[in-house]
């Protein structure tokens, strides 16, 4: 529960507010995605205390799109869900984007379904922020939570909440940006290209490749989701084959990144002709990778004569150079 004398407002001033979007920027440039939305609310806490909080994105329609909940128990999304059309905080907010309510239980408009998931978490205290983003036809929010019915949000806290949140949007789509740019500079090889997609497959942050290469395999492709044979995949971490590409779907902190590339040759091997074809193109020799791998030397020459006639190549030279492409497309994007 909040402390008295932290949810005093009298240290919301300029400079206070100045410095913490110092921090959010900084943040926004240092932390890894997996990261941010975390250290970005306990950093708020700071300033304007609180117990819990839920942030994400959603259609009009309250489809979630993201979502972080932060100090909630783990139903907390699956049990709103539930009762989400009746949600009446969630109906003003849409009213009213951009401006940022003050809900109390017990007090405001409520009806007995949207009371009862308010006892439920112990929520009897709300600032909630909804930014419309027409682009894409969705929302962005932030509800903080105080379960104490003392002390109430201020109007300063409220004020200072609303001034906040754009601020908070923008620092929070530069992280995306951000991630981009450094998995591209530590990990990710120039055959492959990067976006960040949210759990309904639409796109938000998005490396200029990208487009190509979903091009390649869905010409029809227009956005912003993503193709529905890749958007059907996003549960967990997956990798899809088609035609012309392979993509990787990394779940990162209630988003997805999403890795391309095109096929390589190699993706025609099978596993054992793979881990072969890495041994030779590293030096070793026939005995060498026989040892490693249990095998006889013959059985060995045979797998790469197969080898460097699935590729078409014919020496040494141009199997390293096309393991070289295949391994690094083939790495997790780094995460900072």
């Amino acid at each position: 529960m909040c402390n008295d004398a932290a949810a005093e407002s009298g240290g919301l001033n300029a400079e206070t507010f100045g410095t913490l979007l110092l921090d959010l920027y900084r943040l926004a440039r240092e932390l890894p995605l997996v990261d941010f939305q975390a250290r970005v609310l306990e950093r708020l806490t700071e300033v304007l205390p609180f117990d819990g909080a839920w942030w994400g994105m959603s259609r009009v329609d309250r489809q979630l799109h993201s979502s972080f909940p932060f100090r909630m128990p783990p139903h907390f999304v699956g049990y709103w869900t539930q009762m989400r059309e009746h949600d009446v905080l969630a109906e003003v907010v849409i009213r009213e984007p951009a401006i940022t309510l003050h809900f109390e239980a017990g007090r405001s408009a409520s009806n007995p379904v949207f009371d009862e998931f308010m006892r439920e978490f112990n929520i009897q205290q709300v600032l909630c922020t909804l930014l419309m983003n027409p682009t894409l036809n969705l929302t962005t929010f932030l509800s903080l939570y105080r379960s104490g019915k003392e002390p109430p949000f201020t109007e300063d806290e409220r004020r200072f909440k609303q001034l906040v949140m754009p601020h908070l949007w923008a620092a929070w789509t530069s992280n995306w940006i951000s991630q981009l740019a450094y998995a591209r500079a530590h990990s990710v090889s120039n055959s492959a290209s990067l976006a960040v997609a949210d759990q309904r497959g639409t796109l938000h942050a998005a490396e200029p490749r990208f487009t190509e290469l979903i091009h390649a395999e869905w010409p029809g492709w227009v956005g912003p989701e993503l193709p529905e044979a890749l958007r059907g995949s996003l549960s967990e971490s997956t990798v899809v084959n088609s035609s012309h590409i392979i993509t990787r779907l990394i779940p990162v902190s209630g988003l997805y990144l999403v890795e391309v590339r095109g096929r390589s040759p190699l993706d025609q091997l099978t596993p054992r002709e793979i881990a072969i074809a890495r041994h030779f193109g590293s030096g070793e020799s026939y005995k060498q990778i026989a040892a490693v791998l249990r095998v006889a030397p013959a059985t060995v020459r045979a797998h790469l004569r197969a080898i460097y006639s699935k590729l078409q190549i014919s020496d040494k030279g141009e199997l390293a150079n096309l393991l070289s492409d295949y391994s690094e497309s083939r790495r997790v994007p780094f995460f900072k």
